[in-house]
């Protein structure tokens, strides 16, 4: 009796195991398919100055758009590199070397994405500086 409940659990088991393991092959496909489709988007919605438009408010759209483009990337990015730095944590089973390289990982895509931002609130910073200081009020 113990050995059919055995053969039935490993078989649960197995089971499980097989339909998790398709769902971890299928389900980056779908997502790096997601985030194509909305790069591809925000490309194509990316009004190009035309004749009857103002070539200053137009270039300030397309530059936004891409700096928004940018920076959800870098957060997809910074997003993927955390749990990849938290999955390494929980398999390296206590081995301190394992545990350190995860560590490293996560540390490191924190501090890039605190360059970034930085990056961001200083290059708007400056943008709005020179924008108010050319405009005339």
């Amino acid at each position: 009796m113990p050995n059919k409940i055995s053969k039935r659990i490993a078989s649960g088991l197995t089971t499980a195991g097989l339909l998790l393991a398709i769902g971890l092959i299928k389900a980056p496909t779908v997502l790096a398919e997601t985030i194509i489709d909305r790069m591809q988007q925000g490309i194509t919605d990316i009004d190009l100055p035309s004749a009857g438009t103002d070539v200053e408010t137009a270039s300030q759209l397309i530059v936004g758009k891409v700096l928004n483009t940018f920076l959800s990337v870098f957060g997809i990015l910074f997003l993927v590199l955390i749990i990849y730095g938290g999955y390494k944590w929980m398999m390296a089973s206590g081995r301190e070397d394992e545990v350190q390289k995860a560590k490293d990982t996560m540390r490191a895509a924190t501090i890039g994405l605190i360059i970034v931002l930085s990056a961001y609130a200083i290059s708007y910073f400056v943008a709005q500086a020179l924008q108010s200081a050319t405009t005339a009020k």
